[in-house]
């Protein structure tokens, strides 16, 4: 869900900025800080599935 947000405000942060409705000076701060936030919410997306799917393995010792 939160993924989903991130991703679509930059979308619409994207299109303030192709639209100049808004100087980019303004927007790229926020565009800059989204970016971050996004990527910091994907990794720990991507490393708590990894972590999930390393417990459901089962372990064989030889």
């Amino acid at each position: 869900m939160v993924e989903e947000e991130l991703d679509e405000t930059l979308h619409w942060l994207e299109i303030i900025m192709e639209t100049d409705i808004l100087p980019e000076r303004r927007i790229l701060p926020l565009y800059q800080e989204n970016k971050e936030l996004f990527s910091i919410i994907v990794k720990s997306i991507v490393t708590t599935k990894n972590n999930i799917n390393q417990k459901r393995t089962p372990i064989v010792k030889l």
